[in-house]
């Protein structure tokens, strides 16, 4: 009887325990889902929080026209929030003038700046002189993608361009030079903004052409280069800032037609940039007659890193996209594959492109750097300007004094010289009694920089452009040039072209004063080739002993000319100085 009770006690008991086990295992269970769960939930935070802090940075260096557009696609490309063999990764876009970036490879760049993974520069010429180098060669690549292209054009303001009636329809790239090298008429008072080709792939590209149709390096189209070197105000590369900005300061003063009138070559891309900016001021375009030129911006990849040489790689595979080209047509930029935007449909600018030229071999744009580099020196020049009686003469029958000559022509053709320049000023005869032949008026430095509220620049152009009462007392021309040259000798600077330029009538009737043959003499025993200091001579009028002045310069390896005209003094001046460079610096 007792035996139901007992067995039902027994199954109860053991029923509960299979429940208990079960709860308990339940339990654990869950226990460990829940800390699975945690332990993946930790590991998501900390792999967010590791690709928001800790990415894999690939640095992304680019030409500063292009630099936005890049910056942009960077930022579009970050926003994906891309992995790469599981880790996360993002680009950094900097703006980097191209020749630092070509030192940075070589091993010399600036220490500040970031290591370049990849690389936008505005030709693919950069990445051939990187490539060049010995030590850092094998990092540079081209990648096959062409991010953007733009054609170079000749420019001026449209009111100048209005009043130079040989900016016609048909312009050639010979309106960059000096009338002298086959360029236009220098009445027209046109001055020439060319970009520096150490350092612009606008400049470079320009120059080669432009040495091309030259004559290539020889001596004749290396002097024509020379003659550029002289004339041609050479503008820097911007940080950022628009390079045709200057020209929006344009304006032609009343009367003096297109006087000064700036002219230059920079790309369809800079043109819409420029005409955005100043939709009431829109510039006077035109592609060059014998055919364009073009700037294109390769990728380049310059890591050896696997893990960032892949990130470059994804990132390329945005700027090959078609988001990638509509946002560079946008830019003013044709896209990679020659298409253009809205804005060809401007004035001046061509939807379907100009006829493009071959592209300059590497080699040849390296040689015309270097030909430049020789050139463009500066000079360090010392101007005499003749105030004696002998300016009272007629430079032709009818025609003006030589004074008058002078003062039309003087002071605006000595201020064209580029920035690079340094120049003084000295009038003979003295008017102060001191013993001195001369009288210095400005003394020598950089034509930019400021003497009191004027620059240099300023200063030499007013001295040089007033009426100086002429003295009763005849020049002592000779003894003049003498203490000049002496002064230069003394304070000669290497690295320059080292000059004394004489403006004069070339007559010397001061009794008390050497004889042309004792001056030839003295330079014959200071002249000294290791620091060469040459005379430079423009003779007004005919009444001068041009002979002698020829003998002089030549004692020197300089060179005089005779003019009888105001508007020979600038064409002439710009000639003789550029012959006077291509001495020191052409080859044979």
């Amino acid at each position: 009887m007792n035996a139901g009770p007992t067995r039902r006690g027994s199954g109860y008991r053991a029923a509960r325990k299979r429940r208990t086990r079960t709860a308990a295992l339940t339990g654990l269970a869950a226990a460990i889902a829940a800390t699975f769960l945690l332990t993946l939930g930790a590991r998501a935070v900390v792999a967010r929080s590791s690709c928001v802090n800790h990415p894999v940075v690939v640095n992304v260096a680019a030409a500063s026209e292009i630099g936005p557009v890049v910056r942009h696609l960077g930022q579009y490309f970050n926003s994906m929030r891309p992995r790469v063999d599981g880790h996360c990764v993002r680009v950094a876009v900097t703006t980097e003038p191209p020749r630092e970036v070509v030192a940075q490879l070589a091993g010399g760049g600036p220490r500040q700046l970031p290591q370049a993974d990849a690389w936008i520069p505005d030709s693919p010429l950069w990445a051939d002189l990187a490539g060049r180098s010995a030590s850092w060669g094998a990092r540079v690549r081209l990648s096959g993608i062409t991010l953007a292209r733009t054609a170079l054009v000749i420019v001026m303001p449209r009111p100048a361009a209005a009043l130079a009636p040989a900016f016609g329809s048909s312009v050639s790239w010979k309106f960059l030079l000096p009338q002298a090298a086959g360029g236009p008429a220098s009445a027209l008072g046109l001055h020439v903004e060319f970009p520096d080709p150490t350092s612009s792939a606008t400049g470079m590209v320009a120059l080669t052409e432009l040495q091309r149709l030259c004559g290539g390096g020889g001596r004749a189209g290396q002097a024509d280069l020379a003659r550029l070197a002289v004339s041609a105000q050479v503008e820097p590369t911007p940080g950022g800032a628009s390079p045709l900005a200057p020209l929006a300061a344009w304006a032609p003063l009343p009367g003096t037609g297109a006087a000064t009138a700036p002219v230059t070559v920079t790309t369809e891309q800079a043109v819409v940039q420029f005409d955005r900016a100043h939709p009431r001021q829109p510039l006077a375009v035109r592609y060059p007659a014998e055919g364009s030129q073009e700037l294109s911006y390769p990728y380049v990849l310059t890591t050896t890193s696997p893990l960032r040489l892949a990130t470059a790689d994804r990132f390329g595979e945005l700027l090959r996209s078609a988001y990638a080209a509509s946002y560079v047509r946008y830019a003013g930029f044709r896209s990679g594959d020659g298409a253009a935007g809205a804005w060809a449909a401007w004035p001046g600018l061509a939807s379907s492109g100009p006829r493009l030229l071959p592209p300059p071999p590497p080699a040849q744009a390296e040689a015309a750097i270097r030909t430049w580099q020789r050139l463009s020196l500066g000079s360090r020049d010392l101007a005499l300007i003749d105030i004696s009686s002998a300016m009272a003469a007629r430079a032709r029958p009818g025609g003006p004094e030589l004074e008058q000559v002078l003062v039309r022509a003087a002071g605006p053709d000595l201020a064209q010289f580029p920035d690079s320049t340094q120049m003084g000023l000295w009038t003979f005869p003295s008017q102060i009694v001191d013993g001195l032949s001369y009288q210095e008026l400005v003394p020598i430095g950089p034509l930019p920089d400021r003497l009191g509220h004027l620059t240099r620049r300023q200063r030499i152009e007013r001295v040089a452009q007033a009426s100086l009462p002429l003295p009763r007392t005849p020049a002592p021309l000779y003894s003049t040039i003498l203490n000049a040259y002496r002064q230069m000798l003394a304070t000669y600077q290497p690295r320059r072209i080292n000059a004394v330029l004489v403006l004069t009538a070339g007559v010397d009737h001061d009794p008390g004063d050497i004889s042309a043959a004792t001056l030839v003499r003295d330079l014959q025993v200071l002249y000294d080739p290791r620091r060469p200091v040459r005379i430079v001579t423009i003779m007004l009028g005919r009444g001068g002993d041009l002979g002698a002045l020829r003998r002089i310069a030549a004692t020197t390896s300089g060179q005089a000319i005779a003019i009888t005209h105001y508007s020979q003094l600038g064409q002439v001046m710009y000639q003789t100085m550029s012959s006077a460079l291509c001495k020191s610096s052409c080859t044979s």
